[in-house]
């Protein structure tokens, strides 16, 4: 019994950290009792873990609050750095975001979640649902309907059709059906007008590319009261097709067949 206490000692340890910097997923800073809120962990175990991360720079401390540290910023770096997509996108997604004045996302295909990593452009500032890192529902946004159009419906993930934020967003799967028609008939690009967030309108094109690197998206999103979306949709479409000639130029990224 001592043998598999101490093997499974490691583990219960590595999932408490891995609890508590999970809480830090698209949130400010946070004082203690966020923290364990979140993790829900016992406060005096969320108090210690904390304190070992803030020694290693894992994670910072501000008077009462805590925010990731510097070394998590240079590990997810390496991350970045590690993808060779997001290499060939930064140029292609800067020039986007400066021809249209809109945001530009690069985003991954993870569960049935949508996971930025990385992202040109300031707007729009309130909430985190669009920062990297941050996460958002497949069947909420025009990344996910993209990534979804451009799959056989048994490769979909289970979708839970969480609570819908606004009155426009998809309820049901036989709305997100009648949403990827839609898409298909834009030659693979989606538009998710006000579905996540009131005010916000996004354009997202799926990158078919090698999929053992995962399915990614690129997206411009802007306010929905002044977005020009037939101009919009031709950027993110050349902009996806771009992508795709830069990975294959530079021998980095084998591509599938081209569908947008």
């Amino acid at each position: 019994m001592a043998t598999v206490q101490l093997e499974q000692t490691p583990n219960a340890m590595i999932d408490r950290v891995a609890s508590l910097l999970e809480a830090f997923v698209g949130q400010r800073p946070m004082t203690l009792a966020d923290i364990t809120r979140r993790s829900q962990l016992p406060r005096s175990s969320a108090h210690r873990i904390l304190q070992r991360l803030v020694e290693l720079g894992w994670v910072e401390r501000h008077g009462f609050e805590y925010v990731l540290g510097i070394r998590m910023f240079e590990f997810g770096s390496q991350v970045v750095r590690q993808r060779s997509l997001n290499d060939v996108a930064t140029a292609v997604m800067t020039g986007l975001h400066r021809r249209t004045g809109l945001t530009a996302h690069l985003s991954l295909l993870s569960g049935a979640e949508i996971l930025h990593l990385h992202r040109v452009g300031a707007w729009p500032m309130p909430g985190r649902q669009w920062a990297v890192g941050a996460r958002q529902p497949v069947e909420l946004t025009a990344a996910g309907h993209a990534l979804l159009a451009a799959m056989d419906p048994e490769q979909w993930p289970e979708l839970p059709f969480a609570v819908a934020p606004t009155r426009y967003s998809v309820r049901t799967r036989r709305q997100l059906e009648r949403e990827l028609e839609k898409v298909r008939a834009r030659s693979g690009v989606a538009v998710d007008s006000q579905g996540c967030a009131l005010g916000v309108t996004v354009v997202a094109a799926a990158l078919d590319i090698d999929v053992d690197r995962g399915r990614m998206a690129v997206s411009l999103c802007g306010p929905t009261r002044s977005i020009k979306t037939t101009a919009v949709v031709s950027e993110v479409r050349l902009a996806a097709n771009e992508i795709r000639r830069a990975a294959s130029a530079s021998r980095r990224i084998e591509p599938r067949a081209v569908r947008v």
